[in-house]
């Protein structure tokens, strides 16, 4: 099972040991300081409780400290989502504001609140495909080093389920032939999009298990967890479609599955570092979230 171990600093909060490869540059070793302790935890995950919740000041993306020999150093990361690639339940800093602050990448965001994947007939202009050819954020002169999507818990909420979708056969593979009134099209036309555009790895990557009903901290009512795995599956199946196209790089960062990654953390570990069993919190994203996207990026660059 993996381990990791992480520290508050006064002015450099973070030094990250990732359970990545032995070639994996290794952060500065932290030094144990008076001034910022608080409860340790109780997971597998080791670090210091600090303050009331997981927004704590102490997590600020400001105290981040730099990984000067990262190999993500210099790269430009587009990043297409939601309330959880935006930081709704951190103040806006997600693991792309923590990443660009450790790895040093410039990391572009689009991401609205409440959007979904699926492009709706009426209203459609905040859907995500709408949003990558229509909005300023996004550039296709730019050079991109990765894409990296969110699976949308919007599009697994009970009004959205009806437009799923999906997938189109094998054979199927122009642009003209997805629909995106569905999430399976939306899904299938981004990949195209993106290898014809920036020619650069896609990932998608989910949110952290959630199940159904009202028991216990890491349950969500709408969308329910087995809606939610039902989309984290059929974009599974689309990165295993894509991959068999010459050229495509697709790639599936399912955190909802990996059963490591959310063991890492106790119950009441959990409810500090997550806002709700969909939303991190500065913590949540720093210390949980964001060594996974590292340790999944670097060996695209190592």
């Amino acid at each position: 099972m993996r381990k990791r171990w992480v520290k508050a600093l006064p002015a450099l909060l973070l030094a990250l040991a990732l359970g990545g490869c032995a070639s994996d540059p290794a952060p500065p070793a932290p030094t144990p300081s008076p001034e910022n302790t608080g409860t340790p935890s109780t997971g597998q995950l080791e670090f210091q409780l600090i303050g009331a919740d997981g927004n704590d000041n102490a997590y600020d993306q400001k105290l981040v400290a730099p990984i000067e020999d990262s190999p993500l150093k210099g790269k430009v990361i587009y990043w297409l989502g939601s309330s959880v690639t935006y930081g709704s339940g951190s103040n806006g800093q997600s693991m792309a504001r923590f990443m660009a602050a450790a790895d040093g990448v410039t990391s572009v965001v689009e991401a609205v609140s409440g959007t979904t994947l699926a492009t709706s007939p009426e209203g459609g202009e905040d859907s995500y495909v709408s949003r990558m050819l229509n909005g300023k954020k996004f550039s296709k002169d730019d050079k991109v080093d990765l894409f990296v999507c969110q699976i949308s818990t919007n599009d697994c909420k009970q009004a959205n389920l009806a437009a799923m979708g999906e997938l189109t056969a094998d054979d199927v593979v122009e642009l003209e032939q997805f629909d995106l009134a569905t999430a399976a099209g939306s899904i299938e036309y981004l990949i195209r999009y993106v290898h014809d555009t920036w020619g650069c790895p896609i990932y998608f990557y989910s949110g952290a298990f959630f199940g159904d009903g009202d028991d216990g901290p890491r349950v969500n009512d709408d969308p329910c967890g087995s809606d939610y795995e039902k989309l984290v599956n059929l974009t599974l199946a689309a990165a295993e479609k894509w991959n068999k196209q010459d050229g495509y790089r697709v790639n599936v960062l399912d955190l909802f599955h990996d059963e490591g990654f959310n063991n890492l953390v106790s119950d009441s570990d959990y409810a500090y570092l997550m806002r709700d069993a969909i939303h991190p919190r500065k913590a949540g994203y720093l210390i949980w979230w964001l060594p996974e996207f590292q340790e999944a990026f670097y060996r695209e660059f190592s």
